[in-house]
């Protein structure tokens, strides 16, 4: 073997460990749960509003936070705001409220849980 062939065997064998060996890009987390594409703010379907009583409100005053919590990002989802602004949104309740927004998987419904994972209430939407 001579200089050429040894130095292409070489960069040969260096862009193959390169591809291998490369961080593959990441999915969104939506990609990765549901196995859907996130759509664009302007494509997805819009929520309505859920709505909750005042005697409801005052006989559980934590469903009633749970309520002002979905209420916000609902309102976040239909103006348009980014998947990143919403989770943004949820770390912001999380701090503040102590409270979660997410989507369930099996119903595709949006629910409000606590910092302990219990789910609070359920948007039947």
């Amino acid at each position: 073997m001579n200089n050429t062939q040894k130095t292409l065997l070489i960069l040969s064998l260096a862009t193959i460990t390169f591809f291998i060996v490369r961080k593959k890009p990441k999915k969104s987390l939506e990609v990765a749960f549901n196995g859907v594409e996130e759509k664009e703010p302007s494509e997805r379907k819009k929520i309505s509003e859920p709505t909750m009583s005042k005697k409801d409100a005052k006989a559980n005053p934590k469903a009633a936070k749970a309520f002002k919590c979905l209420q916000a990002y609902i309102k976040a989802y239909n103006s348009g705001e980014s998947q990143k602004n919403l989770d943004k949104l949820n770390a912001e309740l999380s701090n503040e409220v102590g409270m979660v927004v997410y989507r369930r998987r099996q119903d595709n419904k949006l629910c409000v849980k606590d910092l302990n994972g219990k789910d609070i209430i359920v948007n039947n939407e």
